[in-house]
């Protein structure tokens, strides 16, 4: 029911008060009984919260059912709890839950999905965000896409109640009762459209990210957790890229496939490290035997030639036999090392020329994200009455299909927020002597290893000091600190859950600053960061920068404050003795890692090339420097690539992991230090 009847809602309160009593006694038993007799209870409330008019009650009688079902006994007190509050909101005649959508309710919290049922959720999700912004930027009438919309938002709601995605659901259930009245007008059509875009970021993020989408919808700051989201694509062959020549055999290969080829390639990968290792075991074992027989033929010479009051004869010959048997040994570990070596060069060629088949097969042109970020770019600016025309650049450069997938949404979200913050409306930009139309920038471009993707506006840009004084006023950074913190470094905060320019606006997006920091969540969870660049009244400039792929890398082993790090070697320029005569000055790799490590003088120098950064060149002390090796980088959990610097993770021959390090986000460090002494 829609409305609350007074009649109803006292019949609910007198059943609550009445199960009262029951639930207090259950709660104190926690046993197998109380836990069944306590679900028995709570799906009869459930049902009389839904017939007298509250759902958010009901919402919450099945969730607390669920847990019930999972054998939480932390859940009998909360139960207690809640029904002890609608009691006393229902006798004053108000809601029996005080949390108004959006803001989730406190027991609102992710939970595991079943993996059998998980890849197709996320799939039938995905492909419904797709339609919706598809609906977003279509120029059809109003009411058509917000007939079509609402229908992919109850699809949404029924495959998250089946699937177990609770969050995903009861957000769905608010957004649908929100457009439910969205097709009876052009008005209230558009209005419904205008409430969609509002929210689109948040239904992504409660697919990619629930527990950091909920946590900013609380106002909270958010924990980023390991991405869950299913690849899907299509195998047909694009428009945009040449056909093979005729005669060319071609086949059609679905991506799930090549994505599985993939996977055992990165298995014979592995295979071939241990090999390797192999290898280096085995050429030590012959080094050792033949120690050994020297040592044996030393002991002969040391015992002499047999005598009758000497050794024995026989044992002579037997250490003898012995010393020739260790030199065969060892002439056969040779052997079998070199064989191995062989083996292992074999393996390494047709792994790597396999993966790059493999990997250029899976690649795409950018130009499809960009196809997409348009259409949003171009659908926003229409419902907000801006003028807009869309520019890009590098729009050929192929990037792998998965890693596309994964940026949308982070690109979608800024592209967003370019508009909502950035572009002012035609008539601002004529009095400014700026065109009406403004013009929003796509580039991507390929940096060694790394993807960059910029979008950038001509609009009014970010007015920093009264970031500055927002961070101030709202205590996110004290009186002292804002004033010394550079621009660069006050641009950072609009990352910070829930602030934004705009003070507590209704606009979710625009008010409330949801999105960025799931945004920059998505980025840092595929090994990237997003830099921020502001210009006054001409324009903004938010940088994404990602690493094109993971596997196997060249990298540089270098020691610092006794531990053994990898450098890209894409990266490294060089490397030189510390003589300068600004050594003492110079970072060291240790203090970058370990800031309260007590470290020395650096033996030699890095010169490490970051790129776009500025400057581009950066140089880093460490205590030693060793050889050059292809190795298999493996990727970090959050909570490693939390702890500092890193971009993976390496698994030597003898079993010991090694981190290789991330320049880009060493870089800001190095900088740090750099600037004292």
């Amino acid at each position: 029911m829609s409305t609350r009847d007074p009649e109803l809602t006292r019949l609910l309160t007198l059943e609550l008060e009445r199960h009262l009593v029951a639930l207090e006694e259950n709660a104190g038993k926690r046993d197998e009984a109380a836990l069944e007799a306590t679900r028995r209870t709570v799906h009869a409330l459930k049902g009389s919260a839904g017939l007298a008019g509250e759902p958010e009650l009901a919402s919450a009688m099945q969730r607390l059912e669920r847990r019930l079902r999972e054998r939480d006994e932390t859940a009998l007190e909360d139960i207690v709890e809640t029904v002890k509050r609608a009691i006393r909101r229902l006798s004053k005649g108000e809601p029996a839950i005080d949390h108004a959508w959006p803001e989730p309710p406190p027991d609102l919290v992710p939970n595991a999905l079943d993996p059998l049922l998980r890849s197709q959720y996320v799939a039938e999700v995905v492909d419904r965000l797709a339609q919706i912004d598809d609906a977003l930027g279509s120029t059809v009438d109003p009411l058509d896409a917000a007939s079509a919309i609402y229908r992919h938002i109850h699809t949404m709601k029924g495959a998250a109640s089946a699937a177990g995605d609770e969050p995903m659901a009861w957000f769905c259930h608010g957004l649908e009762e929100r457009l439910r009245n969205g097709s009876s007008s052009r008005e209230t059509a558009t209005a419904a459209l205008n409430e969609v875009a509002k929210y689109r970021a948040v239904l992504a993020g409660l697919l990619d990210e629930p527990e950091a989408a909920l946590a900013t919808l609380r106002g909270l700051p958010a924990r980023s957790r390991p991405p869950n989201r299913a690849a899907s694509g299509s195998s047909a062959w694009p428009d945009d890229e040449p056909r093979p020549a005729e005669g060319d055999a071609t086949i059609r290969v679905s991506a799930q496939s090549v994505d599985r080829l993939l996977d055992h390639v990165g298995g014979i990968a592995v295979a071939r490290e241990r090999v390797a290792a192999r290898v280096v075991r085995a050429s030590a074992q012959a080094r050792s035997l033949r120690r050994l027989r020297a040592e044996l033929a030393e002991a002969l010479r040391l015992i002499g030639p047999p005598r009758p009051w000497g050794a024995p004869a026989a044992a002579l010959r037997r250490v003898e036999h012995a010393a020739l048997s260790l030199v065969e040994l060892g002439d056969e570990l040779d052997h079998v090392s070199e064989q191995l070596e062989q083996s292992d060069h074999a393996l390494k060629e047709n792994t790597g020329a396999a993966k790059k088949l493999l990997s250029t097969m899976r690649q795409m042109p950018v130009r499809g994200m960009f196809t997409r970020l348009s259409g949003a770019a171009l659908a926003e600016a229409r419902r907000t009455g801006r003028l807009l025309a869309i520019r890009t650049i590098g729009a050929d450069e192929p990037i792998d299909r998965r890693l596309a997938e994964q940026l949308v949404e982070p690109c979608l979200q800024l592209t967003r927020n370019a508009i909502a913050h950035g572009i002012e409306p035609p008539d601002v930009r004529e009095a400014l002597g700026k065109p009406r139309e403004a013009t929003l920038t796509f580039s991507a471009r390929k940096l060694a290893s790394r993807l960059v993707v910029t979008i950038s506006d001509d609009g009014a840009g970010v007015d920093v000091p009264a970031v500055r004084k927002r961070a101030i006023d709202s205590g996110v950074v004290t009186e002292v600190l804002g004033e010394a913190a550079d621009d660069q470094t006050l641009l950072e905060l609009l990352f910070l859950p829930g602030f934004s320019t705009r003070g507590q606006s209704p606009d979710l997006l625009a008010g409330r600053g949801i999105g960025l920091d799931i945004t920059l969540a998505s980025v840092q969870k595929l090994g990237g960061s997003i830099r921020l660049s502001s210009r006054p009244r001409w324009g903004f400039e938010a940088r994404v920068d990602v690493p094109i792929e993971t596997g196997l890398a060249t990298v540089l082993w270098v020691t610092a404050g006794g531990h053994e790090h990898a450098l890209p070697a894409l990266h490294t320029r060089g490397v030189r003795i510390n003589d300068g005569p600004e050594s003492e000055r110079l970072p060291h790799l240790a203090a970058c890692l370990q800031p309260n490590e007590h470290t020395t003088r650096a033996s030699y120098v890095v010169d490490l090339d970051v790129g776009l950064e500025t400057p581009s060149l950066l140089a880093v002390g460490i205590d030693a420097v060793g050889a050059t090796e292809e190795v298999l980088v493996r990727e970090l959990s959050p909570l490693l690539r939390a702890l500092g610097p890193f971009a993976g993770a390496i698994v030597r021959g003898d079993g010991s992991l090694r981190l290789a390090l991330d320049v880009h986000a060493l870089a800001p460090r190095l900088r740090a230090l750099g600037r004292v002494s």
